[in-house]
């Protein structure tokens, strides 16, 4: 099912919803027009079915990529008020979000191409509802929304078989947890359906269903017996065979003891070797990160070893600031003259960018502090704010950087951090980027390698991060290692 809101002035969520289309799979694509804002999105399997503990995407797609400046996306579950996830103006609002789902939610991609899916980690039952991906073009107030109707299941778990006596018969016993819906259960007897036997169904205290069944053999009963219970969403089935001969239920106890005896090795059997799998699947996992410990290792020795030559960029340094000759030191004095005009020069904050801009692999490179009391070093987006009013240094502002006020030493992430004691006495600190999968930031004393501070999620809007530099009014300079040094 998806429900398309026609443009027009913003709705009001309460209201009537706009025309619903049925179909195992349908496009929203609604033609370009000349008039300015005129956007279109484009969604795909409307429902989707995730498991209970897993993860799941909520699909929706801007088919005419905009600049996010001029949108804002609101993922909302139902009811508009209940936030999921707020993109406003290219920022992600976390303060409307509801608890529940803090920490929980993220954007598949990054969303300037136009993908606006969303991930939704630790699937419960409660997840359960219809998702709305609402986009608005900010300007012309002109609006798209897209839904989803997820689905939550419960996969079960592998049945546990009981066998039991009474007087000359057998009880088989079945028992199974972790369903959502209730599953169907059904017994059969060389093939033939069993109408009666016994069922008990229990509410876990997670929301899903345990199944208990139980059936009496006789001596009438010898042939194949089929035990089993199926999903009836997936349609997925779990049984347990069984073979009973009719000798099986002698007079003499002791061969019903033998029959039993046997059962019992062969679910033993059976619990071992699912237990030899899970722990072959556990070691090889284990070794998996083993390597990727030890991949990270080599990429880090790497790059401390050939560290990359920065340079200071004076096209965006503050008035106030001047570079040197050989653009290698970052100076707290106006430069001779005035500055050559920029758009790219910081007007607010006292900061400068250094080159080259990185994307992608593995860099470092050092910074010399000298006995500068005021200073900042870390990496910025080139979306970074230039010019306005002032701001304090976080991720949300595109910086990801560690910083000294006076004798304050402090990582200005969200919250801040204080650097470990003994900063005070560092004279250089070494800068290291990793832009792969987990697109981290470390900062090091170089003296020592003595690790003060990671941040994570660097650079993920745009891709791109150029080293960052601020000096505060009582900073004197900062200056990069030249290669020649190292």
């Amino acid at each position: 099912m998806i429900r398309v809101s026609q443009p027009g002035t913003k709705h009001q969520m309460n209201g009537a919803r706009a025309e619903e289309m049925q179909g195992p799979r349908l496009y929203l694509l609604l033609a370009t027009a000349a008039v300015s804002g005129e956007f279109h999105l484009q969604t795909q399997d409307t429902t989707q079915v995730a498991a209970v503990g897993s993860h799941t995407f909520l699909p929706c797609t801007l088919a005419s990529p905009q600049s996010l400046s001029e949108l804002r996306l609101h993922w909302f579950r139902s009811l508009y008020h209940s936030t999921i996830f707020l993109l406003d103006a290219g920022k992600e609002n976390k303060e409307q979000q509801s608890p529940e789902y803090s920490g929980r939610t993220s954007l598949r991609s990054n969303p300037e191409s136009g993908d606006l899916t969303l991930e939704l980690h630790n699937v419960s039952l409660s997840d359960a509802d219809t998702y709305h991906c609402l986009v608005e073009n900010i300007t012309s107030k002109r609006y798209k929304e897209a839904v989803t109707d997820l689905n939550v299941i419960g996969l079960g778990s592998v049945p546990v078989l009981g066998v039991s006596l009474e007087d000359d018969s057998i009880a088989i016993s079945f028992d199974t947890s972790d369903w959502f819906p209730l599953p169907v259960m059904r017994w059969t007897i060389n093939g033939g359906k069993v109408e009666t036997y016994d069922l008990e169904i229990h509410n876990q205290t997670n929301g899903l269903y345990q199944v208990r069944s139980r059936i009496l053999l006789n001596r009438s009963s010898d042939g194949h017996v089929y035990g089993a219970v199926r999903h009836p969403v997936t349609g997925k089935e779990v049984g347990v065979h069984m073979e009973i001969a009719g000798d099986v239920f002698p007079r003499l106890s002791s061969w019903l003891f033998a029959f039993v005896f046997i059962l019992v090795i062969l679910t033993a059997g059976a619990i071992f070797s699912s237990f030899y799998l899970w722990k072959q699947k556990s070691q090889r996992e284990e070794l998996t990160r083993t390597i990727g410990d030890l991949a990270s290792e080599v990429a880090w020795r790497t790059a401390v070893m050939t560290p990359e030559y920065i340079t200071l960029c004076p096209e965006t340094a503050h008035p106030e600031l001047s570079v040197s000759s050989d653009l290698t030191t970052l100076i707290n004095e106006p430069p001779g003259g005035d500055p050559v005009p920029s758009n790219s020069r910081f007007e607010t904050e006292r900061s400068c960018l250094g080159l080259p801009a990185f994307s992608s692999g593995c860099h470092y490179w050092e910074v010399e502090l000298g006995g500068c009391l005021e200073w900042a070093v870390g990496v910025a987006s080139p979306e970074v704010r230039r010019r306005g009013h002032a701001y304090m240094f976080s991720p949300e502002e595109h910086i990801w950087c560690i910083s000294r006020f006076m004798q304050d030493f402090k990582a200005l992430d969200t919250p801040e951090a204080s650097l470990p004691e003994g900063v005070a006495q560092m004279d250089r600190v070494g800068v290291y980027l990793n832009l792969s999968r987990s697109r981290e930031i470390t900062f090091y004393n170089p003296r020592n390698w003595e690790k003060l501070y990671t941040f994570t999620n660097v650079g993920r809007t745009s891709g791109t991060v150029l080293p960052f530099f601020w000096l505060g009014k009582n900073g004197n300079r900062v200056k990069l290692t030249s290669r020649d040094k190292r």
